[in-house]
């Protein structure tokens, strides 16, 4: 995604403080107290400066608590004579040092040189060097960011994602834009008078599926990222809605209403092989692909009141998987299948919910009322939402899975909704 060279130094690969998701849901995991260091040298970067961007992503993601050092005297730039009795006695168990320095002053590329220390080892757990143009520096913080969060979780960063939106001015006006996963550097892909909805990443990161009422009607696009060509996907008899990408991105579940009622279809990203999933008289909407490529998600009021069930693609069983609650809809499963979130009805409050789908727990991890659209990080340790700013306009915000930390993404003024999540590409 970034054309960063990126040159190792020293690196230990083995994670020395591995959290497994399943312990974090179990019960609010302590975060772990970290110092990011201000970088020494290079000035002119513009915006943040690095040790903010990594202090900013770590937690974001309720695992890390970084630490204020405002009162540490000569911090160090490096991993050499680190001073360990003065850092322990601030509480930190790890330290994040580093410079920037201009690689080439013609080309404008920097040099980023860190290491990520354990105090209470007193040991380094990785240092590297990240090579980039002086436009790159964000990206080169969020790097860093990955790679601290890697080594100390075992669960890949997402600190260099993209994220996608639709913004809304003035109910007449609609834009499809991506940004970094943090808000920054957006771009509109698709500017349009008609609503868009329901914005689906591939799992390959070419394309994005979406919902447009253009046709007078509810029809799927997809739009290639990188050509910004867009293929009508499906105009069938009714509404057309709901996209939802298969792990392989070779397919779709989308959801047709040919007569009275949703149905969920199977379709193939050219648009040809159309299946019908199940047939009930019942609404069944919102699919969401399980990672094995087999079970779709999808909630429907068949009991009476919405609930999220699970249907097997290749012998079409159905089961149900939500049962604390009275109406739960939205559903979005977690990279690795261990984990489900989504919307549930708590006293007339819409809140994110997560379950865990090996011991059946469920956590609420946000406060309402008016909360939408919750979809997983690639990594599934924070979840992409809406919600209601002061109960009046519509913004996006991540929360993290052990509901720790719940914080605005910002992307300017207007109304942000139907949030979307990219994969990790690199």
């Amino acid at each position: 995604m970034y054309s960063i060279f990126f040159g190792i130094l020293l690196l230990i690969s083995t994670p020395i403080y591995s959290l497994e998701v399943i312990e974090i849901l179990g019960g609010k995991a302590s975060e772990i107290p970290i110092a990011i260091v201000p970088f020494e040298g290079f000035k002119n970067t513009g915006g943040q400066k690095a040790h903010q961007i990594i202090s900013s992503d770590l937690n974001r993601t309720g695992l890390f608590r970084p630490l204020n050092i405002g009162g540490i005297a000569n911090p160090p730039s490096s991993d050499i004579n680190i001073n360990y009795t003065k850092w322990s006695a601030i509480d930190a168990q790890f330290i994040v040092v580093g410079k920037v320095e201009s690689e080439n002053p013609i080309s404008g590329k920097i040099k980023v040189t860190w290491s990520l220390i354990d105090i209470f080892k007193e040991k380094t757990v990785v240092s590297m060097r990240y090579v980039g143009k002086k436009s790159q520096y964000r990206a080169i913080a969020h790097k860093v960011s990955d790679n601290v969060y890697e080594h100390l979780t075992g669960s890949k960063g997402i600190f260099h994602t993209k994220i996608a939106y639709v913004k809304k001015v003035n109910n007449k006006k609609y834009s499809l834009n991506v940004a970094d996963f943090d808000g920054f550097n957006s771009r509109s892909i698709l500017n349009t008078t008609q609503p868009i909805i329901s914005p689906r990443w591939s799992p390959d990161g070419e394309k994005i599926a979406y919902v447009s009422f253009e046709k007078k009607k509810p029809v799927i696009y997809i739009q290639n990222l990188r050509t910004g060509k867009r293929t009508l996907l499906a105009n069938f008899k009714g509404n057309n809605s709901a996209p939802a990408w298969s792990p392989d991105s070779r397919k779709l579940a989308i959801v047709l209403t040919y007569n009275q009622n949703s149905q969920i279809y199977t379709i193939n990203a050219d648009g040809s092989g159309i299946k019908q999933l199940m047939r009930s008289n019942a609404i069944n909407t919102e699919p969401s692909w399980a990672p094995n490529g087999e079970d779709i998600y999808f909630s429907s009021n068949r009991g009476g009141s919405p609930q999220i069930y699970k249907v097997n693609i290749n012998d079409d069983e159905i089961s149900r998987v939500t049962y604390e609650g009275k109406y739960n809809l939205s559903p979005s499963i977690s990279y690795d299948g261990k984990l489900l979130i989504f919307l549930t009805n708590d006293q007339g409050k819409f809140k994110v919910a997560i379950q865990n789908l090996i011991s059946n727990q469920v956590l609420k991890i946000s406060d309402g009322p008016a909360d939408e659209s919750p979809i997983f990080a690639p990594n599934g340790h924070l979840v992409l939402f809406t919600y209601k700013d002061f109960g009046k306009t519509t913004k996006i915000g991540t929360v993290s899975i052990n509901g720790l930390k719940r914080l605005p993404i910002n992307v300017g003024g207007s109304i942000i909704q139907e949030p979307t999540w990219g994969p990790i590409t690199n």
